[in-house]
């Protein structure tokens, strides 16, 4: 991979904090305003929220409260979750009226899309009916937003080994004029996907480390990329790179210097 130009105004509008435990009390929210090559005039300003890793537990989590409350001031024109709803594999249920509440309080004109991650391995697009998350795992679709269209794509999923093989050489050429968006909950799948020239890849999965030795230097791998790409917003190929590090946590729940994070996107034209 070239090195990452970073040209994105961060603009951290809260501060998350350096330990949780058991619930996610607080979170980082990272706003940025990224430049898009050839963005219709129409789509300048536009906002995407990006949640990932939410690992929904059986109880309710004071952060969501909070991210609500900031929502109804602010709503975003799309949002989009790049995998790990629930955190239970083997026992989704328990956790699904935990998600089922969380995804019914989002709100956003341009839609709600997202893809499984690995922690959803046993659920199924029928378990979220009746929220307004529109699954688009394994899909290429074009959305309406403010009379111009936005291209989604959904890596496959919810594991790595479930990619088929040539999903990105069945991508048409991408369309001049309407932005491309890449969901993976996988970052590594960059390296297949990147041929497919996106303007935004969004991942998640790694939560940053989750927990770090202080200045988030991580401990535990949790994918292939280099240790700087398990984290943050990056330049690379001509598109814009971002791994969330997620609202919730897995397995131990614990974070540790990796404040759990939301992305607020806003589009800008070069």
């Amino acid at each position: 991979m070239t090195e990452p130009v970073i040209d994105a105004a961060m603009m951290p509008r809260k501060s998350g904090p350096w330990l949780q435990y058991h619930d996610a009390v607080g979170f980082e929210w990272n706003s940025v305003r990224l430049p898009i090559t050839g963005l219709p005039d129409a789509l300048v300003g536009f906002r995407i929220l990006h949640l990932s890793d939410l690992h929904c537990q059986p109880h309710w989590q004071t952060a969501y409260d909070d991210l609500f409350d900031r929502l109804k001031i602010s709503e975003p024109d799309l949002i989009l979750i790049t995998g790990d709803i629930v955190d239970d594999i083997w026992h989704p249920w328990l956790c699904l009226p935990t998600a089922r509440r969380f995804l019914s309080q989002l709100r956003a004109p341009a839609g709600i899309f997202g893809i499984f991650g690995n922690h959803d391995l046993n659920l199924i697009s029928a378990d979220l009916t009746g929220t307004p998350l529109r699954l688009i795992d394994g899909q290429r679709l074009l959305i309406p937003a403010r009379g111009k269209n936005i291209e989604l794509i959904g890596v496959p999923g919810p594991e790595r080994f479930e990619y088929p093989p040539g999903f990105e050489k069945q991508i048409p050429a991408k369309t001049p004029g309407i932005p491309r968006i890449i969901l993976s909950h996988y970052p590594d799948h960059i390296r297949k996907m990147k041929i497919t020239q996106p303007d935004l890849f969004l991942a998640g999965h790694t939560h940053g480390g989750q927990c770090c030795l202080p200045g988030r230097i991580p401990i535990i791998r949790h994918d292939s990329l280099p240790m700087k790409y398990w984290q943050g917003i990056h330049r690379i190929h001509d598109f814009w790179f971002i791994i969330n590090r997620g609202l919730g946590f897995s397995t131990f729940p614990i974070r540790l210097f990796c404040p759990a994070e939301v992305v607020d996107i806003v589009l800008e034209k070069i």
